[in-house]
């Protein structure tokens, strides 16, 4: 993507950020729910209507598939040689709770697989920018971009990152399988910001046995990878892809560049397959 054109994606998702926060410091939601049975507030809709105006704007032959909209006919997106994935409000049930802890999320795909993500936190005016193969930005609301180098943890200790508000029993099944072996400490964190605390360094995995779509994964994948992790389905080890018939992902594990060995790989396959 052209300097100037991945410049204004910045700012256009600092906006949507600003609109966010418009209505977290507001006294009305207008929360609703869906059919799925998941909430939606007005936060949510003025993320996406900002968000769809301005790459529509930006890459009028680009596709946008958006939560919030309408989801095209399978037999439509497969016609698509690129599309944009977006979670206008990625947390919201942490947004509702008033917790801090929610993103907004952006992936251009080509084909299977992520290419470009963005991850931003509204809160902290800041965001995270990878392209495949060419390592991960900083950006902030003020326009200041520097280099995220890959950090590791030196102990031996293995950190989990776990949803906050969706923490189910087979995660925790999973997580004592792996503490009869290693040292655990457990983050809860709500929305995209476990694959935040991955690429920063503060987290080693990210174990999800619970429902989850397409948009929550993208951009957390596509980073995850490009510092040397991995991210691969529970029920037959295949790595994670997108674009499919429906629009929910599998149960999944992400795994840092320091646990990604073949030997704990092989150990995580062994205790989910028990």
């Amino acid at each position: 993507m052209e300097e100037q054109k991945l410049k204004s994606v910045f700012e256009l998702l600092a906006s949507a950020g600003s609109a966010i926060l418009d209505v977290y410091a507001s006294d009305n939601f207008n929360e609703e729910m869906k059919a799925d049975n998941s909430p939606v507030t007005r936060a949510d809709k003025a993320s996406s209507k900002l968000i769809n105006s301005g790459l529509k704007s930006l890459f009028p032959s680009v596709p946008v598939l958006d939560e919030e909209n309408t989801i095209p006919a399978f037999e439509e997106r497969l016609k698509w040689k690129d599309y944009f994935l977006v979670d206008p409000l990625d947390g919201t049930k942490e947004f509702i709770k008033r917790n801090g802890e929610f993103c907004i999320n952006l992936a251009l795909i080509n084909g299977t697989q992520p290419e470009e993500g963005w991850i931003y936190q509204p809160l902290a005016e800041t965001g995270w920018y990878c392209k495949k193969g060419e390592g991960i930005v900083e950006f902030r609301k003020d326009g200041s971009i520097r280099t995220i180098e890959k950090k590791e943890n030196q102990s031996e200790l293995i950190r989990i990152a776990t949803s906050r508000s969706f923490f189910k029993p087979r995660e925790a099944e999973l997580i004592e399988k792996i503490k009869r072996e290693f040292e655990v400490e457990i983050l809860h964190c709500g929305s995209s910001k476990k694959q935040v605390q991955m690429i920063l360094g503060n987290a080693d995995m990210y174990l999800k046995a619970g429902p989850c779509s397409e948009w929550d994964t993208a951009p957390g994948q596509l980073m995850v990878e490009e510092f040397g992790g991995t991210v691969f389905r529970q029920d037959n080890f295949e790595p994670v892809r997108y674009n499919k018939p429906h629009m929910k992902s599998p149960h999944f594990v992400m795994l840092n560049a320091r646990l990604n060995t073949p030997e704990f790989v092989q150990f995580l396959k062994t205790i989910i397959q028990e």
